[in-house]
């Protein structure tokens, strides 16, 4: 049976909060196990939440993690994970001291994220991308052609800044920005956490302008099978990895097809707000506490990763070129509105043009991508 016709949902939002109290101070720890209602399924309503931290032995910088990494911890479908995740803004060789780099943007060095200045002074930087990556984690039973669901269900900030970056030879402009050939232009955000807004400060004297933040992750994964395909953190594939979906949220999901035993999930790149396309080249990267629900649905057929919001499915197209992305968008919209909703792929073809947005994800990440944007009650009716 198809996956979209095998899920069931009852929306996570609707159930209580659940009770965190760490038992351990170690990088991985159990927190108290609970038994509410699930977020979709009856099966999942007993599970445990684990704590990760985002210390040297659980973090890699510049690559993804491969089919032989070692998982830092293992969990059965269902689960929990409070994962922290470490911005690569503010450590990166090209906006040399951290501290003085920060505190020159107006960050009191003690809001400055210690597990930052960790990293950057002893985990090797081992892959050409810039991304600090958490994980991995092993599932049980989880195996090629089986489908990961990874359920965002909070998201809490770390520390009050975040920082957007544009560099040569990178971004929609390259070779054009920054101006006068400067290498690299770079601008400290602080961050109003309690109200989730980020102060966006002119540098030519204008009055500040305030962001609104929607945080997520703009890296989540699993191990791909070829190797070859982690060796940089950057371009995202059918295991997921930097796709920067901005919808990708709290309360969303994100389905990937498993690549290897284990499926072996990470996340990094924390975002506190994106604009479609990420143009400069970053967003506002912000170090992030996500809480996941990891959950396996068995001998499941996705050609590529599809997300899900409360309101909206989410086709995903990626591709090095942007009309091949286009294109790939466009058929995975195709394929999730004829198996959930049944209608011919002429007609939804015809829909389209009328109903879906379809976005530029981004255009940074070597790989582009565009999403399509499936609004659900179009096809309540349809449902019946």
């Amino acid at each position: 049976m198809k996956l979209l016709k095998q899920l069931k949902r009852q929306p996570f939002w609707r159930s209580s909060r659940w009770l965190l109290q760490v038992m351990s101070g170690v990088g991985v720890c159990l927190l108290v196990a609970t038994a509410w209602s699930s977020w979709f399924s009856p099966a999942a309503a007993q599970y445990e939440t684990y704590e990760v931290k985002s210390i040297p032995g659980n973090v890699i910088w510049g690559e993804l993690f491969k089919p032989d990494s070692e998982p830092i911890l293992t969990v059965k479908s269902g689960d929990r994970i409070r994962m922290e995740t470490v911005s690569h803004e503010g450590i990166i060789a090209d906006q040399g001291d951290t501290v003085e780099f920060l505190t020159g943007g107006g960050i009191a060095e003690s809001d400055i994220l210690p597990d930052q200045l960790t990293i950057k002074g002893t985990v090797p930087k081992s892959g050409p991308g810039p991304h600090v990556i958490t994980g991995p984690i092993y599932v049980e039973d989880a195996e090629p052609g089986d489908v990961l669901e990874i359920r965002t269900l909070d998201i809490d900030y770390r520390v009050p800044y975040g920082v957007i970056s544009n560099r040569h030879g990178k971004g929609s402009l390259p070779g054009e920005y920054p101006e006068n050939d400067e290498p690299i232009y770079t601008k400290i955000i602080p961050i109003d956490m309690e109200n989730e807004i980020g102060i966006f400060r002119p540098s030519n004297g204008l009055p500040d302008l305030e962001i609104p933040l929607k945080p997520f992750m703009g890296l989540m994964g699993i191990v791909p099978a070829n190797p070859e395909d982690a060796v940089n953190s950057v371009p995202p594939g059918v295991y997921g990895g930097n796709i920067d979906i901005k919808l990708l949220g709290r309360g969303s999901s994100l389905y990937l097809p498993v690549q290897v035993p284990g499926a072996l999930f990470y996340s990094g790149d924390p975002h506190c707000a994106q604009g479609n396309g990420e143009v400069a080249l970053t967003a506002i990267e912000c170090s992030l506490t996500p809480t996941f629900e990891l959950v396996l649905h068995k001998n499941m057929e996705l050609p590529a990763p599809m997300g899900e919001t409360a309101d909206a499915w989410i086709a995903v197209g990626l591709d090095v070129d942007l009309n091949e992305a286009m294109k790939k968008s466009v058929r995975e919209y195709l394929r999730i509105v004829n198996e959930k909703y049944g209608l011919t792929k002429a007609d939804a073809l015809l829909y389209a043009s009328a109903d879906i947005d379809f976005e530029v994800s981004q255009v940074v990440d070597i790989v582009k991508g565009i999403h399509g944007v499936i609004p659900k009650d179009r096809f309540t009716v349809l449902e019946q």
